[in-house]
């Protein structure tokens, strides 16, 4: 007689495995770098077998850069409020917050600055300043913003602040520590230039703000909704003794 339970258990462990590799990806690309990481070196970090990673990856390394800039660069934890420039500060807060403590996070940062990123596995800043801009146009028609901001330009130069003082950051403290206290300066002083005045009071730029957001989001009702997986036919077996684990092509 069948398991009922099986196909689903077999579809947990695939999507596990997925993550599992995602994970060990995001670490070693932090520390040994994407060109100094081999597909040998995720398969023996993420403890899995070489046919196991090739159903998940099949394009290999760039796919799986590709699957880091997909799953991480998200809009997680951002929720609608009153006023349109605090969903401004709260998804780069947000991303403070999670740059700090995600290496998934931190590899997909550090490889969207790679020349060659559009063309291989993606680069997330066009969408992010695209994304700034229609803040910023809703802003506008709120009456939030000071009348000789110009929106393009404003989008385009929030994302280049953040990601410059994230490299900054990172290179004169040698961590991501003190980030989210730097991100939320950056945010004080910029809508102290381009917001009216009497809205300032009212925008929340607490260093914890993202922490706060985005533990809510985790925590909250969608965290309880399975996110969509690998298709079922992907489910695997552990692997055998004759598919040792680690071991594949560079």
């Amino acid at each position: 007689m069948s398991n009922p339970r099986r196909p689903r258990r077999q579809q947990q462990r695939a999507i596990d495995t997925r993550q599992r590799i995602l994970d060990a990806a995001g670490a070693l690309f932090v520390m040994d770098s994407y060109e100094g990481t081999s597909v040998g070196d995720l398969i023996t970090a993420a403890r899995t077998s070489k046919g196991a990673f090739y159903r998940h990856f099949p394009g290999g390394k760039i796919e799986v850069a590709t699957a880091i800039m997909q799953d991480t660069l998200s809009m997680d934890g951002l929720r609608e409020q009153r006023i349109m420039l605090q969903e401004v500060v709260d998804i780069g807060m947000i991303l403070a917050y999670r740059i700090s403590r995600e290496n998934a996070l931190q590899a997909a940062w550090k490889l969207s600055f790679h020349s060659n990123a559009p063309e291989t596995y993606g680069t997330p800043w066009p969408d992010w300043i695209a994304f700034n801009a229609g803040q910023l146009t809703e802003a506008r028609r709120r009456g939030e913003l000071k009348q000789f901001v110009d929106v393009e330009q404003q989008a385009y130069q929030i994302a280049g602040d953040w990601a410059g003082l994230v490299l900054i950051s990172n290179t004169v403290d040698r961590h991501l520590g003190n980030v989210e206290a730097r991100i939320s300066r950056m945010y004080r002083n910029l809508m102290t230039a381009i917001a009216v005045p009497d809205l300032l009071p009212e925008i929340d730029f607490s260093v914890n703000r993202g922490r706060h957001l985005y533990t809510e989001f985790l925590e909250g009702p969608a965290a309880q909704v399975d996110a969509a997986g690998p298709d079922p036919s992907q489910d695997e077996p552990e692997p055998s003794q004759d598919e040792p684990v680690g071991g594949g092509p560079l």
